[in-house]
């Protein structure tokens, strides 16, 4: 359970979510909009995008009491390093697309613009044991000879390989790391790594539909014979490693977008550029949406939204419509389809400078 100090940062009073639940429906032909309303008025955006404005920020702002609640506990095995195949929901721009992942959109029969894609060499999945990167490694360097590769692993959580099986070190909802920077995470994540070296430690399934909790019945012992961090395995292969350390679920701050951008900015424009998450989804998928922008900044949003959905990615348009859906999670999800418009219009504005201005200095001055 979540307590008191936590659910203030979860939680918007009945009144206001069921107002921006009204204003846009997931099953319109629009994201919720970032254009005012009228040429004149004074409020260039809907009230409901500064409603979302700073949720973000605010959740990275947790005392330490309320991050209590979602204190790495346990090791989650999250994939068996078994034979050498692509890892778990695994797509690429020059891939096909997926009819059925269109049933998602609010236009389901909608084809989508490839301008730009093919060309755009992006790559998305979820984690990933060695073999399974062992066969990314090879995929690439078969669609793409001679380019550099760049594996941009979005994961806050600490995670990373024990004799190849992909593990992370699990709190609530995937939250272990809230609030913590980008360099504190990974220095934390060094030492856990090097501290199980040797030792046997005990890991198994955690999956929403068990509330995020480990049963008995799950755990195994595994034999840390080696441990490494995802960034020492990943050089290794001979990929490059950058590292955006992105809370799950939602919508990033404002510190995670700006260093996405210089990222972004720090790799060759023509390389070829991996994400990846947790599962390969949502964050997977917001940033190949962000990334496919950037570098085709003439091609609208819709189509660039469609289109990595239909590559096999999450909809960004979703706003957590199943009637099972937890609702700490469709504040979230909502939050996002109000924000990603946003972003787009931070690339229309920034494209000509090369995106030098950051997203902060950005968002502050046009967001008063």
């Amino acid at each position: 359970m979540m307590n008191k100090k936590t659910t203030r940062y979860l939680w918007l009073p009945t009144f206001v979510v069921a107002s921006a639940m009204a204003m846009v429906s997931c099953r319109t032909n629009t994201l919720p909009s970032a254009d005012g309303t009228t040429k004149n008025s004074r409020q260039a955006y809907s009230p409901s995008v500064y409603v979302y404005l700073n949720k973000a920020n605010e959740r990275e702002r947790l005392d330490e009491v309320g991050a209590r609640g979602y204190k790495a506990k346990d090791w989650r095995l999250e994939v068996l390093n078994g034979r050498k195949e692509m890892p778990a929901n695994f797509r690429w721009s020059g891939g096909d697309f997926i009819p059925a992942a269109s049933a998602s959109l609010p236009e389901p029969n909608y084809t989508p613009s490839r301008q730009g894609l093919d060309e755009l060499f992006v790559s998305g999945s979820g984690r990933f044991t060695v073999k399974q990167l062992e066969a990314l490694t090879d995929f690439v360097d078969q669609k793409a000879p001679g380019k550099k590769k760049y594996i941009v692993d979005v994961r806050n959580e600490c995670h990373g390989f024990v004799n190849g099986h992909h593990v992370s070190w699990y709190g609530y909802i995937n939250w272990a790391n809230i609030g913590k920077h980008r360099d504190e995470i990974m220095r934390e994540e060094e030492q856990l790594f090097r501290s199980i070296q040797g030792k046997t430690i005990l890991a198994g399934k955690i999956v929403g539909a068990n509330n995020y909790v480990m049963t008995d019945s799950t755990w195994i012992n595994v034999k840390a014979d080696s441990a490494q961090t995802e960034k020492e395995v990943v050089e290794s292969h001979g990929w490059g490693y950058r590292r955006l350390t992105a809370l799950d679920h939602g919508f990033p701050s404002d510190e995670i977008i700006d260093q996405f951008i210089d990222i972004y900015r720090s790799i060759p424009k023509d390389a070829w550029v991996h994400f990846h998450c947790q599962a390969g989804f949502g964050r997977t998928t917001l940033y190949m949406c962000f990334i496919d922008m950037l570098r085709n900044p003439d091609v609208p949003l819709k189509d660039i939204l469609y289109r990595q959905t239909c590559l096999g990615g999450s909809s960004m348009y979703y706003q957590g419509d199943r009637p099972t859906e937890q609702p700490w999670r469709v504040q979230l999800f909502t939050e996002t389809s109000y924000l990603v418009p946003l972003f787009y219009d931070y690339v229309q504005a920034n494209k000509k400078n090369g995106y030098t201005k950051s997203w902060t200095e950005w968002k502050k001055k046009k967001l008063k």
